[in-house]
């Protein structure tokens, strides 16, 4: 512990009870610690284990003239350390932990129940009944018998206590408009990976019962790649993007009829982005699109595409300065709306294009699921249906839509 050092975690500025503080988020646990703002940019930020102890009291002693505070980064340390956000050897054991019995398992546990959402089917029920029907909703769906057509769609994947009304005019269309036997999910990995995308066979857990991921299609695909796209299935475990959309899935569906999934995380493209292209990622990104194209052709199976996403990521939590006012989120939604114009023409390349023109200032996370979206269907228009802003406290705004393709 003389050079501590936190694990790749999130971090992010919020308030409570009127007090500054810093979440740090473990991705790998649902858990997230709180440390006074002034505590994290004194102490905690130095703990890169490049800094000894010494090194971080020396320079709590230049800024503030007070030396005695050994103890505190001591205690400091220690309460981090119960919460294994520190790299080391019990954190180490934690996570292979963690690994081992994931892999083990043929089932993705429901991480988000009783916290996301409902953990009780029936009060799960009741409350996406609330977002078609609020006011911001779009309505129960109609039983109008018109169930063929849709190719896919475009939800959020913000926490549904936020979103709900937007995920339900996404779901609203799949009822309506869908007779699709298999789903394919393209989430957002928001951790790490090594590859572009990121596959898993498991089964997924929600209140309304189990979802199974078609092997059959899924083992079609895999020998199709040449790269493995199972080497960081364990980013499935607790990521919310793909499991936020079952839970929709099986509201509509779990006493009417049965489907299947392909569940998909698209990773950040990384240098994909801007003009200095990697030609490796470019060449996976052209084998994974390819592939999954010709499996779905093999398949003849009813599809529809599900693009688990959100846009906008601004303000000062995520490392942004200016002010959330209303001329800003006017602006916000002028850009976010026409750069969604081209998904609506599905012009891949526009809505390539109309981000990184400002390098992506805006932060958009559903850009590599949304692209790959735009580069398989074969649609002929697409329509927003609702384009939505939340508003935090922490002078932060996450923008979200949901769209149709047809």
């Amino acid at each position: 512990m003389e050079y501590p050092k936190l694990r790749l975690i999130n971090a992010f500025p919020i308030e409570i009870s009127g007090q500054q503080a810093v979440c740090l988020k473990d991705p790998f646990n649902t858990k997230s610690s709180f440390i006074p703002r002034e505590v994290f940019d004194n102490i905690v930020y130095y703990f890169d284990g490049n800094h000894s102890i010494l090194d971080i009291q020396d320079i709590y002693t230049q800024r503030h003239g007070e030396s005695d505070i050994q103890q505190i980064i001591y205690q400091v340390i220690k309460e981090l350390d119960k919460d294994l956000l520190l790299d080391n050897n019990k954190s180490r054991d934690y996570i292979k932990k963690l690994k081992d019995d994931f892999i083990n398992s043929t089932i993705r546990k429901d991480a988000h129940s009783g916290t996301a959402y409902e953990a009780d089917k029936d009060k799960l029920k009741d409350q996406i009944d609330g977002f078609f029907t609020s006011t911001e909703g779009p309505g129960k769906p109609l039983p109008s018998g018109k169930t063929t057509g849709l190719k896919a769609v475009i939800a959020p994947h913000i926490d549904i206590g936020c979103g709900g009304p937007c995920f339900a005019w996404a779901y609203k269309e799949i009822a309506e408009s869908s007779d699709a036997e298999l789903f394919i999910i393209l989430g957002i990995a928001h951790t790490g990976a090594k590859n572009l995308f990121v596959l898993t066979d498991k089964t997924f857990e929600t209140p309304f019962g189990n979802v199974e991921t078609d092997k059959d299609f899924l083992g079609s695909l895999h020998k199709k790649n040449k790269t493995d796209y199972f080497e960081d299935e364990f980013i499935h475990k607790d990521e919310h993007s793909i499991g936020f959309q079952l839970v929709f899935l099986q509201y509509l569906y779990h006493q009417k009829r049965d489907f299947k999934i392909l569940p998909v995380l698209c990773s950040s493209f990384g240098d994909m982005d801007g003009d200095n292209n990697n030609s490796g990622q470019v060449s996976q990104f052209e084998e994974f699109v390819s592939s999954l194209k010709e499996t779905i052709k093999e398949s003849k199976k009813k599809i529809c595409i599900i693009a688990s996403v959100d846009l906008a990521h601004v303000g000062t939590r995520f490392g942004d300065k200016e002010l959330q006012d209303g001329a800003f989120l006017d602006r916000l939604r002028s850009d976010d709306t026409g750069m969604l114009k081209y998904a609506e023409n599905l012009d891949a390349e526009g809505f390539h294009n109309s981000i990184q023109k400002d390098n992506n200032s805006r932060k958009i996370c559903g850009y590599p699921a949304i692209y790959t979206m735009l580069n398989v269907i074969e649609a002929s228009e697409g329509k927003l249906l609702k384009y939505s802003q939340y508003k935090d406290q922490t002078n932060s705004t996450v923008s979200f839509a949901s769209m149709a393709f047809y």
